[in-house]
């Protein structure tokens, strides 16, 4: 089976499982080919058929196109005149800024969620993110990334969601999809660097429930360092 094929028949049994009205179809779809990207089954390089996706999820064209517009606006699809869309490849120089910007905002959230009096409600959200992280832990080589890749997600945007900036919010979510799509962190799972990570979100969590902002920043920088390429220099 052709790989455009096989992702819309994927997507085409999540679909199914899923009810969505047409309020939220546009919404929904879009987010079920996130999936989609940060699990594999999207490549880069690879053109996508909006019409094809539509028949298998046996919607019209109109929402499904839409969807797929809406992840080219950040960056994570880009449109092939006449053919559909390709998921875009980020090179390594692209990473590198990807990680100097997460570091720019990232390490400052970290101390800002430890300094500010952001309340306990958010203080027990990013402790409860850290453990759930830990939770969704592969068991198994075998056993698919995704659920912990999307704790990690939840754990940082908590991070960075209790300063209260959403153009924060929005500028480190994009900048999260777009390094995921790339699979640039699959490698993390052969080399035990999961169960490293989601340890140190809960030494991040600590952190910030303890109020230690400078401690936290630190942890949130060295942290970060599995995001970047490893022929460029550390983010000082």
């Amino acid at each position: 089976m052709a790989p455009g094929d096989e992702w819309a028949k994927r997507i085409e049994q999540v679909g199914r499982e899923s009810a969505l009205s047409q309020s939220t179809l546009k919404q929904s779809t879009q987010n079920l080919i996130r999936q989609l990207l940060f699990s594999g089954i999207m490549v880069p390089g690879e053109i996508y058929s909006a019409n094809s996706l539509a028949s298998h999820l046996g919607i019209s064209n109109s929402p499904a196109r839409e969807a797929m517009m809406a992840l080219a606006a950040i960056g994570l699809l880009e449109p092939v005149r006449n053919r559909g869309f390709r998921v875009v490849e980020l090179s390594e120089h692209d990473r590198y800024e990807v990680y100097e910007m997460r570091v720019l905002i990232e390490v400052e959230a970290a101390r800002q969620a430890a300094t500010r009096d952001i309340g306990i409600e958010a203080i027990e959200n990013i402790v409860r993110l850290a453990q759930r992280s830990i939770e969704a832990l592969p068991s198994t080589r075998e056993d698919p990334a995704l659920p912990y890749l999307n704790a990690d997600h939840d754990f940082h945007m908590a991070v960075v969601d209790s300063i209260g900036n959403s153009r924060w919010s929005k500028t480190i979510s994009n900048l999260r999809d777009e390094s995921r799509v790339n699979g640039a962190y699959r490698y993390l799972k052969d080399s035990q660097g999961l169960q490293h990570s989601a340890r140190e979100h809960v030494d991040i969590a600590k952190a910030v429930q303890e109020r230690d902002p400078e401690k936290a920043a630190a942890l949130m920088l060295k942290h970060l360092e599995y995001a970047r390429p490893k022929n460029y220099p550390p983010a000082s």
